[in-house]
């Protein structure tokens, strides 16, 4: 799907409703998928032939709100990889209506 993503945490704590506000959004295509026993999301340019993501990944990602052409997706980050340390994120996505 093709939407807007804002990240409303930064390691792990959440961001107030200003700088929430204030952040620009990530547009692009939104991919979930499922890797073994875990779901994945990603941010994407649907130009691209890579298809590396915009923003980082979001690990063991679940649908916690959905309202109208809204939704609220809540995982994991891990900048370090898998050897790192792992912050709670939660994306506001934004779908474009067709």
């Amino acid at each position: 799907m093709i939407g807007k993503v804002k990240r409303l945490r930064h390691q792990g704590k959440r961001l107030s409703d200003r700088e929430i506000g204030a952040a620009p959004a990530v547009a692009g295509e939104i991919r979930v998928y499922g890797v073994g026993s875990s779901v994945i999301a990603n941010i994407t340019d649907p130009n691209s032939q890579v298809g590396d993501p915009l923003l980082p990944t979001l690990y063991e990602a679940r649908l916690t709100t959905m309202h109208g052409p809204g939704m609220l997706l809540k995982g994991e980050e891990r900048p370090g990889g898998d050897a790192g340390p792992a912050y709670v994120q939660e994306w506001s996505i934004r779908t474009r209506n067709t």
